[in-house]
């Protein structure tokens, strides 16, 4: 091989090590910190936040539908329904409330515009909401479902951002509107009574005489 060019590699080699070996040094580029953060603030800004609250200080939570409404209070440490006094049904309720305080959208609508009804805001469809033991109150609205069925449309009741929120949210809703009362404990069916088995009766056979 031609010596000027085995001294070219060797320069390239060199000039190359030397440049691996400080941006090792002094950190230049991304650093895993900052490509983590970079990937949490991402995703952080897809899934927005609509509310953040302590789901053990709520003291009231009201649902509405079309004229159908709901108010849950709660008595020392349980929750009746209101103007009946029945205790609330808890599995509905501890999920849409626990679910309702750490509520994150599946994404923001951009540009949502304020023609509500494009997304069935103007007149909501359904609206819960809760009041805390220092009297906030967080409201949340709730529409139509996206055309393509990936979500439902719902905006906090005093904010004009619209967000796409997971379909499990509404059903919660409207399974405690539909049935706000703890369902009874079903009682168990009387024990049945087993027959005795009777015994089979051993015919004696009648003696056939000698001849």
């Amino acid at each position: 091989m031609n010596l000027r060019v085995t001294i070219g590699f060797l320069a390239v080699a060199v000039i190359l090590g030397v440049l691996v070996f400080g941006l090792d040094k002094f950190n230049i580029g991304p650093t895993s910190a900052a490509q983590a953060n970079a990937t949490a603030t991402t995703t952080a800004s897809q899934q927005p936040q609509i509310f953040s609250f302590d789901d053990s200080k709520v003291t009231a939570f009201e649902l509405h539908q079309a004229d159908k409404s709901v108010q849950i209070q709660k008595q020392g440490d349980t929750w009746v329904v209101a103007g009946t006094g029945d205790p609330a049904n808890k599995s509905s309720f501890t999920s849409l409330i626990v679910r309702m305080s750490q509520l994150k959208a599946t994404r923001a609508v951009d540009n949502p515009g304020t023609d509500l009804s494009q997304y069935g805001l103007d007149s909501p469809k359904d609206t819960a909401s809760a009041t805390l033991d220092d009297g906030t109150k967080y409201e949340l609205d709730i529409g139509n479902k996206t055309p393509v069925q990936t979500g439902t449309y719902a905006k906090k009741a005093d904010a004009p951002d619209v967000y796409v929120i997971a379909d499990q949210v509404a059903t919660d809703l409207e399974r405690l509107l539909a049935d706000p009362k703890e369902p009874p404990t079903p009682t168990p069916p009387p024990p049945t009574n087993t027959p005795a088995a009777t015994p089979a009766v051993t015919g004696t056979g009648t003696p056939t005489p000698n001849p």
